[in-house]
């Protein structure tokens, strides 16, 4: 008889996560875990290979039965019915109009109800929430990375934000807020050659622009701040993401302007698993 596992699938812009977990008496145990890169500005089936190598990885599926699939996707998404909405994003323009949950349920034959999508800040902020335990407070659940993600959590619901794209400035705010926003402003300071942040934060010869672009950053997430999340009256801000990992470059600079308690994500891809699947719904 195969054993029934519930697996949990964390997809970004730049890479897709995995894991399975055992459910028992209301608690749920972590087995394997698996992490990948996606080409998300590649073709359907090319995204869609990079996903299936990584879910294999840790489905066994001749001694498995899959009992739910959840996954915190990115937005814009229909979230309910499993449609990809990404549409001009720089991510998933491929999956534009796709039944995603159709396809997973044939794939891996579950059943179609089975097949859950929670927005990547909702489930971001559920596995902090976790870890932080600050269940009895209101907070705003913040992802920097190749998009702006945002959630709100408040009397035990958590509810996706969609800040991304929302108008900011000349544009949305993840024009700005994100690491196409701070590559945009490196290459209007003449440095062309850095494919992501990770290669600002790596090069020594690069002092000044690193503190100039994280300045950049700093003010227009103060000013995104002020305009979005100060109005909600949260307890705190918790703040993830691959740029997040730098706080020490930006989030000084926010909690002294705002007076606002910020929290560093615990980088624990575990915790958003067990937050995922805390919000399973059967």
């Amino acid at each position: 008889m195969k054993e029934s596992v519930v697996v949990c699938l964390d997809i970004g812009g730049s890479h897709i996560a995995a894991a399975t977990l055992r459910a028992e008496g209301g608690q749920y145990y972590a087995l394997r875990d698996a992490r990948g890169d996606v080409d998300s500005g590649e073709s359907r089936d090319h995204i869609l290979t990079q996903w299936d190598v990584v879910i294999r990885q840790v489905w066994d599926e001749q001694h498995q039965h899959i009992a739910a699939l959840l996954i915190a996707m990115p937005g814009p998404f229909d979230y309910v019915h499993g449609i990809c909405l990404m549409d001009g994003m720089h991510k998933y323009q491929a999956l534009l109009h796709m039944d995603v949950r159709s396809y997973l349920s044939d794939c891996y034959k579950i059943p179609g109800d089975a097949v859950q999508f929670v927005n990547d800040a909702e489930a971001f902020l559920w596995g902090e929430l976790y870890h932080y335990k600050l269940q009895k407070k209101r907070m705003v659940g913040l992802t920097l990375g190749t998009g702006l993600g945002s959630a709100l959590y408040a009397e035990g619901e958590v509810k996706d934000l969609n800040y991304g794209s929302a108008i900011f400035r000349e544009g949305i705010a993840e024009d700005y807020i994100s690491t196409r926003g701070m590559l945009a402003f490196l290459q209007h300071q003449g440095v062309r050659h850095l494919p992501h942040v990770k290669a600002l934060l790596d090069a020594e010869d690069l002092e000044s622009e690193r503190v100039a672009a994280f300045g950049y950053l700093s003010d227009a997430l103060l000013d995104f701040l002020r305009q979005y999340i100060l109005p909600l009256q949260t307890d705190g801000i918790v703040f993830g993401g691959n740029i997040a990992k730098a706080h020490r470059l930006f989030l000084p600079t926010i909690e002294k302007e705002l007076q606002l308690p910020c929290y560093v994500a615990s980088f624990q891809e575990w915790n958003l698993f067990l937050g995922l699947a805390s919000s399973y719904k059967q």
